[in-house]
């Protein structure tokens, strides 16, 4: 059963600017099933990837635990950054 977090995560995913990889530009209308951590932003698959190449830390939309603290900060920061 997912969290209130885990909700947040998922409805933030769908917001304006996390439907766009800050990376390379691909357009989901659905969002992405990506957050790199290292700066808080929903990137598409292969761009995840590329920041796993660089040893950053990438966590799935669905299968990963979120906690609120992460949540308030995708607020924050996200695509729109």
């Amino acid at each position: 059963m997912p969290t209130t977090a885990e909700t947040a995560i998922k409805n933030l995913s769908r917001l304006g600017g996390n439907t766009t990889c800050p990376n390379c530009g691909t357009h989901s209308k659905y969002g992405f099933s990506t957050i790199c951590i290292k700066y808080y932003t929903f990137v598409c698959n292969n761009c995840k990837s590329s920041h796993q190449a660089i040893s950053h830390r990438c966590k799935s939309v669905t299968m990963s635990s979120w906690e609120m603290g992460e949540v308030l900060k995708l607020k924050r920061y996200g695509n729109d950054y």
